[in-house]
């Protein structure tokens, strides 16, 4: 039943499509704060959720993954052009640098830091997993 589970993930939840959802998720945040004028940089935190997303939705995944090489690596380097992306598209919308707000800007530390150490520790459980499956 876990391997039937593990497959519809693989086919449907690639790297790419979480990507593309997250993208989504973000740039129409950003605008509903643009369309309502909401100030205060709210472009953001629109950006931030949907970064968030990203994190949760990529390591839950990546246990269905066997290998780090060819899924949690390559979801590094899409986590940084996700990143880079969300955060020039809030600063283009907003038009305030994310540098002179200091609740976002202590906000996107914490994210990066739990996205590596969750990924890290996933790829522990899976390891485990396999460890265990293994042995019987």
């Amino acid at each position: 039943m876990a391997e039937v589970t593990f497959t519809v993930v693989k086919q449907r939840a690639t790297p790419f499509t979480q990507l593309g959802v997250s993208l989504a998720i973000g740039w129409a945040g950003m605008l509903v704060c643009k369309l309502l004028h909401i100030s205060g940089g709210a472009e953001y935190f629109a950006g931030l959720i949907a970064i968030i997303f990203y994190c949760l939705i990529n390591t839950v995944v990546s246990i269905a993954y066997p290998s780090f090489f060819r899924y949690t690596l390559p979801s590094y380097y899409i986590f940084i052009a996700l990143l880079t992306v969300l955060l020039l598209s809030a600063r283009y919308l907003s038009g305030v640098s994310i540098w002179t707000l200091d609740v976002y800007r202590m906000m996107l530390l914490p994210i990066v830091i739990f996205y590596a150490i969750a990924s890290v520790l996933v790829r522990g459980i899976r390891f485990l997993y396999e460890s265990a499956e293994n042995d019987f």
